[in-house]
């Protein structure tokens, strides 16, 4: 099992939509559409905070300042593209201005998996996970980033 530590942005716009990425497993045929935040493994020697900024603008095209305190940390298990995962994931949360998600630099994996960008409203995902008619990882983050903007205020 590979080790990876990983760094995941949630971008809520001004009215809490939060920015996903639909993708799917390439190394495995009968993979399901799934939703996740932006975000990925951590290069050598980069932290957490540089391994979110850099992901956000290739992934989705967004130049982030200082991203602010680590709001959650997660360590999951699982398996992409025949490769086994123990991850390390710490998110941040980052208000920022509604834009068109370009990526500026997906890898050769990534250009395999990820199939579209899109801003969810937060009652939208809600429902949708709720109803089992989404996939998203982490699966309960609606009411995760309810919390934490219940509990730290306004990013």
């Amino acid at each position: 099992m590979a080790p990876r530590h990983a760094a995941r942005v949630v971008m809520l716009d001004a009215s809490d939509a939060v920015l996903l990425l639909a993708g799917r497993d390439p190394g495995c045929a009968a993979s399901s559409i799934f939703w996740f935040v932006p975000g990925g493994g951590c290069d050598p020697g980069e932290t957490t905070e540089e391994a979110a900024r850099r992901e956000a603008l290739e992934e989705v095209g967004a130049m982030l300042g200082a991203l602010g305190p680590v709001v959650w940390h997660r360590r999951t298990r699982f398996e992409f593209d025949g490769v086994q995962y123990d991850q390390a994931e710490y998110f941040y949360l980052v208000r920022v201005e509604r834009f068109a998600p370009c990526p500026t630099g997906l890898t050769a994996l990534e250009r395999r998996a990820v199939l579209e960008a899109r801003w969810w409203p937060l009652a939208e995902l809600a429902t949708a996970t709720g109803e089992g008619t989404l996939t998203v990882y982490p699966p309960n983050l609606a009411e995760l980033v309810r919390g934490w903007l219940a509990h730290a205020g306004r990013p």
